[in-house]
């Protein structure tokens, strides 16, 4: 099933706080939180003890214009290959 992931400024890392950061390697989180290449959308999935959010990336043209509206999904790390996972802080 496809989600619709539009960027919008709360999926900017630098935005939000982190619950649990991506972990899996150095390059991963520097590519949400650094350097603003992956993105971190609102949807929650998992199981309730281990909720993480969705990330994803924007694709772009020849000109450095969005290629598409939405965005598409990063189940994996592009650098080490392990399960996407990060949730972010929400109020209480």
């Amino acid at each position: 099933m496809a989600m619709e992931l539009g960027l919008n400024s709360e999926h900017v890392g630098g935005t939000f706080e982190w619950e649990r950061e991506p972990a899996c390697c150095d390059m991963f989180k520097d590519a949400v939180d650094g350097e603003k290449f992956v993105f971190v959308s609102n949807f929650v999935g998992g199981p309730d003890d281990h909720k993480s959010n969705s990330f994803y990336i924007m694709t772009l043209n020849h000109e450095g214009e969005f290629a598409r509206s939405d965005g598409i999904s990063i189940s994996f790390c592009p650098w080490c290959g392990a399960k996407t996972d990060g949730y972010k802080k929400y109020p209480k």
